[in-house]
């Protein structure tokens, strides 16, 4: 395993970023892209999967406020924390208008999925979008280099995000939606929609002291955000740091995907392909895996930024952290100077 630091300078470049973005697209064989232009189409699990995920968190949330075991309610706390990072998934999906393609509905529904962690979808979507927009550039809001150019203070952020980098990115984009957002309804949205959670949590802990129900209310909803939590900071560094850093940036290098086992991209809702879902934002969470097995010719020849899994890239994560450049290919973890 060699060790490279960032900016590699061994990556397909130009100065022309519209040549660029042609040329990855290009990079695509024609009959994969007409496969995958198959796969638009928004299907019924593409939004039942909400009930699903609500029954799951009802049965877990019934088991630990009733069995009084931490043997019980330990893993039903760790299963509702996975339901909640996949409901905010969900806000994720509406923010993209990916699950009914209107908008009010979509903004809807990406709002009702952000309740349970505190998220307001508008103020969410303010800075995601820019997100995608300038992916892996200094403009972009998410990247760690860019927001912290120094390397000590890089790391120091780096490690700090595996406890903390959920929350406080919650407060950020609250914080920072109606200034980023564009348009006064959107600026507007990102104003009334943290009000209102504010107000739903007042009323509900007002109500819990008031009827002594939150007893139940911690057993079967808030011991589960500190593990939402923690997979929430691990997943948003392994999609998004140690990568390549070029002018303009490289698609195939500038996020990663995650290849992992069904447990894992079930309350991921296939995010873990987070490759494919920056190469092609509007397309529904359902299908991202179809388009990774579709693509992995083409992440081969271009040595696309994809892992094995979650443990994999956390092993070498940790050991050489944020200051170098990580990519994995022919499955075996390779850095560079």
């Amino acid at each position: 395993m060699n060790t490279q630091k960032m900016n590699p300078g061994n990556v397909t470049q130009t100065s022309n970023p519209e040549i660029f973005a042609a040329a990855w697209r290009n990079a695509i064989p024609d009959e994969v892209r007409r496969q995958i232009s198959g796969l638009y189409q928004i299907t019924a699990w593409t939004r039942a999967k909400i009930l699903v995920l609500l029954g799951i968190w009802g049965a877990c949330a019934a088991l630990a406020i009733t069995i009084d075991s931490l043997w019980v309610r330990i893993p039903c706390w760790a299963i509702i924390g996975l339901v909640l990072h996949s409901l905010g998934v969900f806000m994720h999906e509406g923010a993209h208008g990916s699950l009914f393609r209107k908008p009010w509905l979509d903004r809807t529904v990406g709002f009702l999925c952000g309740v349970p962690a505190f998220f307001s979808c508008s103020s969410y979507r303010a800075t995601h979008l820019l997100h995608h927009t300038y992916e892996n550039t200094p403009q972009d809001p998410d990247n760690l280099q860019g927001n912290f150019p120094h390397p000590a203070m890089r790391a120091v952020m780096y490690y700090l995000w595996f406890i903390i980098g959920m929350p406080a990115y919650i407060l950020l984009v609250t914080f920072t939606g109606p200034f980023r957002a564009h348009g006064w309804r959107n600026k507007l949205a990102c104003v009334v929609e943290p009000l209102l959670i504010a107000a739903f949590y007042t009323t509900l802990f007002t109500l819990a002291s008031r009827y002594h129900f939150g007893e139940n209310l911690a057993n079967g909803w808030a011991w589960g955000i500190p593990f939402a939590v923690i997979v929430a900071n691990f997943r948003g560094l392994a999609e998004h740091t140690q990568l390549w850093h070029t002018e303009p940036p490289d698609p195939f290098h500038s996020t990663r995907s995650l290849v992992s086992n069904s447990f894992i991209s079930f309350f991921f809702n296939n995010q873990n392909y987070h490759l494919e879902h920056h190469l092609f934002p509007a397309l529904p969470w359902n299908v991202l895996g179809k388009v990774h097995n579709l693509l992995e010719p083409t992440y081969d020849q271009r040595g696309a930024s994809v892992t094995k899994g979650y443990l994999s890239w956390i092993r070498d994560a940790l050991r050489y952290g944020p200051n170098r450049t990580l990519s994995y290919r022919q499955q075996r973890a390779v850095l560079d100077e």
